[in-house]
């Protein structure tokens, strides 16, 4: 039915996507103006890249040879001071993602922050250019909402990002390789829970091994040159992420799980842990059901990103540019094989709700609040692969009855 509709053909679908990236364009353009008149502050004293900052007053204090005290959040906070006008930003990730905070201090503040969104923006371009293979996808990522998202916030998704995709995209040819790199999201774990299940559950045993020593040798590396007391003191700390995702600290709005839409919806904490406990346990099941399955490698690839983002509950607005690595596995796979029904509709709903909810982010306006798309996308776009990989199920069981008879 969809693929009747001629606003959906190849040539009109890139035009559209062109104009919305130069849309997208011009917002940033515009919101970085204002942020330079302001001396790098925007509404209400938010500092371009604030996300950024703790990672840059981490590199601070590790370079002043107290990395311990980065899990201090009174002596975090004094490190902040010189750029943070108003609140905290804290330091919830473990002495491992330190190793890559180290040198980010050696520079200023706005000059760092440059580099470092440049080069890891630079590093998911190519893992999406690897995927697509062709040059019109640096359109298509300047299409994509969550990249601004990602940039204005100073966060690290196109790491992220990069990590899973690369490590994903060469698991079957460089087993190994893969799980060395697999292994690095031990800088954010809670965002690559599902592909150690998956690992197991498809038999990829040298990938896993591999994860495994490239996750224990980070551990290792980080204790050794920064001292068990980092981690001692990362441990101690540790519930105050639970308590600012339990007391609201990070705005529901602004959080994309499960967990986030509920509370939104009015339910309390321990109800919307159980609906978040329910839904991850649901998507682990589809997540092995699907892998045991005969099913495309970028049908298997996405379907473990997608349970990654679905399963944890700490999961950002700016995380969701991990989205852009379904769509990029599965558009290059339909238009190789041909779209199924609803798919482009799904594709382009992924594609546009995080700049149909946070354009307004991205104008500042603070009158309107942005609205968690995240769940429900991810949702969507599972249920998409799983009706598509049970129809082709069907149809290949139904054609050797057919040959039988």
């Amino acid at each position: 039915m969809l693929k009747d509709m001629p606003w959906l053909t190849a040539p009109r679908a890139r035009l559209y996507v062109s104009g919305v990236a130069i849309v997208l364009v011009l917002t940033l353009a515009r919101s970085l103006l204002l942020f330079y008149r302001d001396g790098g502050y925007g509404a209400n004293n938010f500092l371009l890249g604030s996300d950024f900052l703790t990672f840059w007053a981490a590199s601070l204090q590790v370079l002043a040879g107290h990395p311990a005290e980065v899990y201090l959040p009174e002596l975090h906070l004094l490190a902040e001071a010189p750029y943070l006008r108003e609140g905290y930003e804290a330091f919830f990730y473990p002495p491992t993602m330190l190793l890559l905070c180290v040198p980010l201090a050696l520079a200023p503040y706005f000059a760092s922050l440059f580099v470092f969104i440049s080069v890891t923006a630079a590093s998911f371009a190519a893992v999406i250019w690897r995927i697509l293979r062709t040059p019109w996808c640096l359109v298509a990522i300047l299409a994509y909402a969550p990249v601004y998202l990602n940039a204005v916030a100073g966060q690290n998704a196109f790491l992220t990002a990069s990590i899973l995709g690369c490590g994903l995209n060469i698991m079957d040819r460089r087993p190994k390789l893969a799980g060395a790199i697999l292994g690095l999201m031990v800088i954010k774990p809670h965002l690559a829970l599902a592909v150690p299940i998956a690992l197991i559950v498809t038999g990829r045993w040298r990938t896993l091994i591999w994860a495994g020593m490239s996750s224990i040798s980070l551990v290792v590396l980080s204790a050794l040159l920064f001292g068990l007391d980092t981690w001692l003191n990362f441990l101690d700390v540790s519930h105050s992420a639970r308590q600012a995702l339990e007391n609201g600290d990070v705005e529901f709005s602004l959080l994309q799980s499960v967990y986030a839409t509920a509370r939104l919806l009015g339910a309390g904490v321990n109800t919307a842990f159980i609906i978040h406990g329910l839904v991850a346990l649901g998507m682990t099941c589809v997540l092995v059901w699907m892998l045991r399955q005969k099913i495309s490698a970028a049908t298997e690839r996405s379907i473990i990103v997608l349970a990654c983002l679905l399963i944890t509950p700490f999961c950002l607005f700016y995380d969701m540019l991990i989205m852009a690595l379904p769509l990029a596995w599965m558009l290059r796979e339909w238009l190789r094989v041909g779209f199924p029904a609803w798919s482009k509709m799904v594709l382009g709903v992924t594609f546009l709700a995080p700049m149909v909810f946070y354009l307004p982010v991205l104008y500042q306006l603070s009158v309107v609040k942005p609205l968690p798309f995240g769940s429900p996308v991810i949702i969507l776009f599972c249920w998409l692969l799983v009706r598509e990989s049970t129809q082709t199920r069907q149809a290949a069981h139904g054609g050797r009855e057919v040959a039988a008879v």
